[in-house]
């Protein structure tokens, strides 16, 4: 909380690591979101456990103060958003003027939407691994560090954090892997491997959209399935994964005291799988899916792999640390795609229910094979909303 601020408006002000820490506490909060209903419903703040939010959009307390207010709760603390933080600010201080005991997130929904979190997940004598997390939509990057070089993977567009994460232990960023072209978020490893001497590595058969076949227009090391990839004194394995996309991959990273850990991207979550039908082929993506789950998984894993994931279904799934990640033996127990018996019972697990996708999909994914520039503007468009790659929120 900044004194001088709430000196200056009478209110207090919440930054998004604020926020996040709250949400991770599971501390009480009480949450009036003054955007639209339209914004609204698109995302809206989420913690580890339900919160209770109120939506009155901020033109209802301009027609008619007296009967917005009287919606409002006067005996908590109210968190106020809105879109960019003036409105909020407005609203805050329309509540403190009536005795209410008011705060306003700074920079608003679209300052949550870009907070993202570091944390380390390990750190060991052989190096580290440093989970970077996007609360407000779920996504999830990793940077592997080991004797002055890193790994990155799954890398959002926000590549100054992978290159800051590496420079603080001291280590070249010398390999970007992708597990998949994604259809959920926007990929930042073109941009990041544009950098120094970087390699930036793909399955071909995602280097293609799955249903034009246009080729990806960057340049890419291409990964099959089996190549041993050092990184100081790790080796990352890569394994064909095929399920979520044709040319979907999971890296096993194995260190000198034999410690495994698999990045599982969005073939394999917490609390289930990514989508198959993204792509316009549904069951036959099922199958792949079910068959790599079930045969290629087991050989890669024990109980006490510890799985990462590049996607979530939010704070829900978080520790609290904020750390989204488990070891398989907790994963097989509770995930249902794990349970089913055949891919007809997969099926509906990864397939949404309407036949129509997203128009979003088809222009992340041309972005995301370089095929495309997005300017600001459309960048957050894009990136409002949570993932399209996970059913589950």
């Amino acid at each position: 909380m900044t004194t001088l601020e709430q000196m200056q408006t009478g209110v207090g002000v919440l930054s998004p690591a604020e926020l996040y820490a709250e949400l991770l506490a599971e501390q009480p909060l009480f949450i009036l979101d003054v955007r639209n209903e339209v914004e609204f419903a698109r995302n809206r703040v989420r913690g580890r456990q339900p919160i209770p939010t109120l939506n009155i959009p901020y033109f209802e307390f301009i027609e008619d103060e007296e009967s917005a207010i009287a919606r409002v709760p006067s005996d908590q603390l109210i968190t106020v958003i809105c879109a960019k933080e003036g409105s909020s600010q407005y609203v805050a201080e329309l509540l403190a003027e009536h005795g209410m005991n008011a705060r306003y997130l700074i920079g608003g929904f679209r300052a949550w939407l870009d907070f993202h979190a570091i944390h380390e997940l390990v750190n060991a004598s052989w190096g580290k691994i440093v989970q970077i997390t996007r609360p407000a939509r779920g996504d999830l990057s990793y940077v592997i560090i080991s004797a002055g070089e890193a790994a990155v993977i799954d890398p959002g567009l926000h590549i100054h954090l992978y290159q800051e994460v590496a420079a603080a232990a001291q280590a070249d960023v010398t390999r970007v892997l992708l597990t998949h072209l994604s259809a959920g978020k926007l990929s930042g490893g073109a941009l990041l491997a544009n950098t120094r001497h970087t390699l930036l590595y793909l399955h071909p058969y995602d280097a293609l959209h799955p249903r034009t076949l246009l080729p990806a227009h960057f340049d890419y090391m291409p990964l099959l399935g089996g190549e041993r990839l050092p990184v100081g004194h790790l080796l990352i394995e890569a394994h064909w994964f095929p399920g979520h996309t044709p040319g979907h991959l999971v890296y096993r990273v194995i260190s000198p005291a034999g410690d495994r850990f698999l990045l599982t991207g969005d073939a394999l979550l917490l609390a289930g799988c990514g989508r198959t039908d993204l792509g316009g082929h549904p069951a036959a993506w099922t199958d792949l899916l079910f068959r790599s789950l079930h045969t290629t998984l087991p050989a890669l894993i024990t109980d006490e792999t510890l799985i990462m994931p590049s996607s979530s279904i939010g704070l829900a799934e978080a520790r609290a640390d904020g750390i989204v990640a488990a070891l398989f033996a907790s994963i097989r127990a509770t995930n249902p795609a794990l349970r089913a018996s055949t891919p007809a019972e997969l099926l509906p697990l990864v397939q949404g229910k309407s036949t129509d996708l997203p128009v979003a999909i088809d222009t992340m994914l041309y972005a995301n094979l370089g095929l495309r520039q997005l300017n600001d503007d459309e960048i957050h468009e894009l990136e409002t909303e949570p993932s399209h790659c996970v059913l589950a929120r």
